[in-house]
This record gives structure tokens, sequence and C-alpha cells, in this order.
């Protein structure tokens, strides 16, 4: 029974995420926010709110170590079972903007999560991460929230002037903005009142979700004796990413290999610098060496994939069929480790 109270639980919490993003993002658009943050901000956000639910869920009830799990399987699920599967059907070119800023800033968050879990050590501190370092992964998701808009907006002006010129020499410009603003109307207040009801419900479902894959999870690891962060690391992992997963395989199946890894490397990012910084921040995480292990784990697959997608500026099959054996190698090791 616990088992299906569990896959209910997940149902309720990706539901409600996917409820959120919907409402928030019609929202957005009501107010004139422009496409390409919605998109960035509203939708990257919204995947990995499961993440960050469940997160804030352990932390409150006391499971720590589920928090870290939480984060370490969904990222090494995400990097290398998601684009794997999805390379070996269809292969992926890696855009300049992915390869020259966000894979390196995804790379130096994976890396820096088992630096600052290791740090104490080296230091002669407690074996924490602490507020501090919590602190640390902030400050860096927010230069990477305002760089990665920053270049978007850009290049969304250059694209507009672009379309301008080429408006004008046609000698169109007039019409399309005579019919651009006839298409504007002011949002009615009760559809905006819809909307703004089933952001509340989205979040109302993704914190109860949290809460209850917190409950059911915790259960299964003391009936069959697993340790919390190896429920976190598997069970939870996986099933937080299923966000991610679904909107990979639609974006396979309408071509559109850019949000396939561009989804992956923004979660990811999200998750160690923001989700699990914030929780941090929130409550120190005491460290154990299955922890450091993990965290490393996930600085390596982090640099296996950026290393293919900086240097070739793809991700073909044959890559793929590695990325998906060295996941279920390292899954089989996890659990086999852990009996």
């Amino acid at each position: 029974m616990v088992y299906v109270l569990l896959i209910v639980s997940f149902a309720i919490l990706i539901k409600g995420a996917d409820v959120f993003i919907e409402g928030s993002s019609v929202v957005a658009k009501a107010f004139k926010i422009p496409e390409l943050i919605i998109g960035i901000v509203i939708v990257g956000f919204g995947t990995s709110l499961p993440e960050f639910a469940v997160n804030m869920a352990a932390i409150t009830n006391n499971s720590n170590e589920m928090a870290v799990g939480n984060i370490v399987g969904s990222n090494v699920f995400n990097i290398l079972f998601i684009v794997g599967a999805i390379a070996i059907f269809k292969p992926m070119i890696i855009d300049e903007k992915l390869a020259s800023f966000d894979f390196p800033i995804a790379i130096v968050a994976a890396i820096l999560l088992p630096f600052l879990a290791f740090d104490g050590t080296l230091l002669g501190f407690d074996q924490n991460l602490t507020r501090i370092d919590g602190v640390i992964l902030i400050l860096i998701f927010a230069y990477f929230v305002k760089e990665t808009i920053g270049k978007s907006l850009v290049d969304q002006k250059y694209k507009e002037k672009k379309m301008m010129i080429y408006e004008i020499a046609e000698g169109t410009f007039k019409l399309n903005k005579f019919l651009r603003g006839k298409k504007e109307k002011k949002p009615s207040v009760k559809h905006l009142s819809k909307d703004i009801a089933m952001i509340v419900i989205g979040l109302i479902a993704v914190v109860k979700g949290g809460d209850m894959v917190i409950e059911y999870a915790s259960e299964i690891a003391r009936t069959f004796g697993m340790s919390k962060h190896l429920v976190g690391l598997t069970i939870v992992g996986v099933g937080t990413s299923l966000p991610e997963f679904v909107v990979c395989i639609m974006a396979a199946r309408k071509g559109q290999q850019g949000i396939i890894i561009g989804n992956i490397v923004g979660s990811n990012t999200f998750n160690i610098l923001l989700t699990l910084g914030a929780s941090m921040a929130i409550k120190p995480i005491v460290v154990d060496h299955a922890m450091i292990t993990d965290a490393m784990n996930v600085g390596m697959a982090t640099i296996l994939v950026g290393a293919f997608a900086i240097l070739n500026k793809k991700i073909g099959r044959l890559t793929g069929i590695i990325l998906v054996v060295v996941y279920i190698g390292y899954m089989y090791g996890v659990i086999k480790g852990a009996q």
C-alpha cells in the first residue's frame, strides 16, 4: 500500500508543478514579461520544483540525508540517463551559449559541491555543509540567473532589430506594427483570477506532494532497513526528475534539441545552487563519507557530459549509449554497496 501512496504522492507533486507552470506562464504573459524570461525562470524553476519541495520537506522533517540524496540522485539521473537515452534516439547539437556559459556553470556547481562537503575536514572544522556554504551557492545562482536573462534579452533585441530591418525593407513594418497592436488585449480580471487560482492550487499540491513523498519514502526506508540517503538517491531522486524526463521526451518528438539539453543543464544547476543552497542556508547538513562520494559522482558525471558537449558541440548515439551504461553501472554499484 505504501508504494501506491508514494506513486500518488509523485503524481500530486508533478501535476502541481505542471499547474503552477501553466498558471504562472499565462499571468506572466498578461503582464508582458518576455517569453524568454518566462522560459528561463518559470519553466526552469517549474521542472525543478519537485526537487525543491522535497528538499524543503526533508529539511523540516530532519531528513537532511534524504535532501542530499534527492539532489545527487536527480542530477545523476538527469545528466547520464535522460541525456543518454534521448541522444540514442535523437543525437543532440550543442549551441554556443550552452557550450560557453551554461555547461561551465553547471560543472563549477557540480565540482563545488564535493569541495564544500570536504572543506571542513581539510581545514579541521566539522564535516558540515554550513549556512555560509548555502549562501555561497545561492549567490552563484543569482549570478547565473542574471547573466542568463541578460544574454537572452540581448539575443531577443538583436532578433527584433533584425526582423524590424527586414520589415522596413519589405515595406510591411507599419502594417505589422498596426496588426500586433490590434491583437494586444488587456486580460480580464476574471481570466487572471482563474490563473492566479491555478498558481495557488499548484503550489499547495507541490508542497503537500513533497511532504507525502518524504513521509512514504521514509516509511519504505524503515521497512527495508534502507538509509534515508539511499532512498533519496534512488526512488526519490529518480521520481522528482520525471518532469525533466517528460519535457525532454516531448522536446525530442518535436525536434527541439536545444530545449532538451538546456532543460537538463538548467535543472541540474538549479538543483545544486538554489535547492541545495537554500536547504543548507535553512539548516546545516552533517556530511558523511557516502555523501562526499555521491557529490564527487555528480561532479564526474557532469564533467563527462560537459566534456562531450563543449569539445564536440554534440552528443551522438555512441555517447548516449556510453552515458546510459555508465548510469546503469553507477546505480548497480550504489544498490550493491548498500547491501
